[in-house]
């Protein structure tokens, strides 16, 4: 068993989030708190707005140990509401908006929150919610007095993970797991006034309560991202040096993304770089050591478990690694390597991860056997403690840190998004003309991380890989579609029967890069189609662009799309999700979305 080598300090042993940020408050409400680039808001500022929305919420009839779901895009005032819930004592389930919308009405359905709060945006998929806006008016109450706020025996959040049965689960994380994480963190990277935190992710990861919450718990600055701005490296790191970030938390492939393109020089003024979601290749942390005297850690934590769980700070020699290792437990945690059996295993030998300790989330909300399965008994740890098995496969180095080598299962990450290839699968067999479906991951080297290939076998009207996207894009997550679709007459087989999975990874492998097959050129007709050929070919790096021609069939991949997204609105003025191009691949078709866009924007008078 490997655990902590330090006793966390017992100071606020018993403070919650809300108490943190409230003890921040009285010391310096006239700081800084939160801000935009915009609007700005000091800890007083920020406490009163809180409070104000817990009021609201309370009087909506939320009470202590209900879950109310967030639904809303990257803003200030998501913060503000984020934190009214908290204080209210309700836990928050944040959801976010830019995917499928199907998806999202079905989560939130299923875990049937006490209340639904959400933007503009989210208040699309939820007409009935209560608004943010509402929520946080000043004109709605005078000024409250500071309600009681939640325990620390009460849950916290619910975030929702994919997992072999095809339909996300809700795991629920209490407020002592979320204490645990951030007074351990205050004991490796402390932070406080000094320091400004970006958030430029989605709180459907977990890491962002973390990113959001701790700089207001501890003083510091919290520098909120426009939405989108993710999309566009460069003017994301002049935002970095206006603001004078210093702390900043990123997944590999993302980082590796940013610098590529133009973000490079916001890492210099970094004091720490926290890294997690994915595999860190060497090669991404010599880049980055180059750019940056930040002290860089690299962290780990299923959603199972709160935010992270095992972190290793980048030291001397690492840079000549092929992977970083994903470190040490926290202080509370403790780690076990076991075999099929259950038994733990001696240094070196590689095994099932299995995590214990203050960090273990309560278990998945209205799921009883699925809890059952992946919260175990904990034989190491207090009676009556559990611990989740994470299906990572790790060793143990004679050092004490621990190395990822893969999965005991088919799951994958993407882009710091958890992907069980089976729940594509599935989605890939409700299509009509889709017969059988096998989806495997393969390494990118040109992206970093790993990309998804779907190998069908389809009926007489074979879909095109651009209507197969389509479908997807309407069931799963981004992060989940496949960039590659190939046709076979059948699928290899074992003499088992089941499919030949390491002959399809083989393939995919050895396979020569397929040129994307464009349909005959057309010229752009239209202004807009003119405008937006010009931004594909820039940022696909082709010759010329038709309106027929087909932006993921071009090599676009989730990444290049935000980034394609991002230009189209600040040439046009208009808010479009990274999602529209799934819907709308060919330049023809993503026009005629954007010009319906202008024409509802004008026609509401938004200049």
């Amino acid at each position: 068993m490997v655990s902590a080598q330090s006793s966390l300090c017992h100071a606020h042993s018993k403070a919650t989030v809300w108490d943190l940020i409230c003890e921040t408050n009285a010391h310096q409400p006239d700081a800084l708190a939160l801000t935009d680039g915009i609007r700005r808001f000091t800890y007083a500022e920020l406490t009163a707005a809180a409070a104000r929305a817990a009021h609201v919420l309370r009087g909506a009839g939320i009470r202590p140990g209900d879950t109310v779901a967030l639904c809303s895009v990257r803003s200030t005032d998501q913060v503000l509401a984020l934190v009214g819930v908290l204080a209210s004592g309700a836990a928050v389930a944040p959801f976010d908006v830019r995917q499928a919308a199907t998806a999202v009405r079905e989560n939130v359905a299923r875990l049937a929150p006490a209340a639904v709060l959400a933007d503009a945006e989210g208040a699309a998929l939820f007409p009935d919610a209560l608004r943010i806006d509402d929520l946080l008016s000043e004109d709605r109450t005078p000024e409250p007095a500071i309600p009681p706020g939640p325990g620390p025996t009460d849950l916290a959040y619910v975030l929702h993970t994919s997992g072999s049965s095809g339909r996300p689960k809700p795991v629920q994380v209490p407020h002592n797991a979320v204490q645990n994480r951030f007074l351990w963190g205050q004991t490796r990277y402390p932070i406080g006034s000094d320091d400004t935190v970006v958030h430029w992710g989605s709180l459907v990861f977990d890491c962002s309560f973390w990113v959001v919450l701790a700089p207001l718990c501890f003083g510091a600055t919290l520098l909120v991202a426009p939405d989108g701005a993710e999309a566009e490296p460069r003017e994301l790191a002049a935002l970095f040096d206006h603001h004078r970030v210093t702390v900043m938390h990123s997944v590999p492939s993302l980082l590796r993304e940013f610098t590529a393109q133009g973000g490079a020089s916001a890492l210099a003024a970094l004091r720490y770089l926290l890294i997690a979601g994915e595999r860190l290749p060497g090669d991404l942390i010599r880049r980055v050591l180059d750019l940056t005297g930040a002290r860089i850690f690299n962290q780990y934590g299923p959603t199972e478990t709160c935010i992270d769980v095992l972190t290793h700070e980048i030291g001397p020699g690492d840079e000549a690694l092929d992977a970083i290792p994903i470190g040490r437990p926290l202080d509370g945690v403790h780690a076990v390597i076991a075999d099929d059996a259950g038994v733990p295993v001696p240094v070196g030998t590689p095994g099932e991860l299995l995590i214990g300790g203050a960090s273990v989330a309560w278990g998945y909300a209205g799921a009883a056997a699925a809890t059952a399965a992946r919260f175990v008994p904990d034989p190491y740890g207090a009676p009556g403690g559990r611990l989740y098995r994470t299906g990572d496969l790790v060793r143990e180095r004679p050092d004490g840190a621990l190395e990822f080598l893969g999965r005991v299962d088919h799951q994958v990450k993407i882009r710091g998004v958890r992907v069980e290839p089976s729940n594509v699968e599935h989605a890939l067999l409700l299509h009509p003309e889709v017969g059988q479906a096998a989806v495997v991951a393969v390494e990118d080297p040109q992206h970093g991380g790993v990309r998804l290939i779907a190998h069908l076998v389809t009926g007489e009207e074979s879909p095109d890989d651009a209507a197969l996207r389509s479908f997807l894009a309407q069931r799963l997550v981004s992060a989940a579609i496949p960039e590659t679709y190939r046709q076979h007459p059948a699928l290899p087989r074992l003499t088992s029967g089941k499919i030949d999975r390491l002959e399809l990874a083989r393939q995919a492998a050895q396979a020569p890069p397929t040129e994307p097959s464009e349909p005959p050129y057309q010229a752009p007709r239209t202004e807009t189609e003119r405008a937006v050929a010009r931004i594909w070919q820039d940022l696909l790096q082709v010759e010329r662009v038709g309106r027929d021609s087909d932006f993921l069939s071009l090599g676009g991949q989730s990444l290049l799309a935000m980034r394609m997204i991002a230009r189209v609105r600040a040439g046009f003025n208009v808010r479009l999700s990274a999602r529209t191009v799934f819907d709308a691949p060919t330049v023809a078709r993503f026009s005629a979305v954007v010009d319906v866009a202008v024409a509802e924007q004008e026609g509401a008078g938004v200049g």
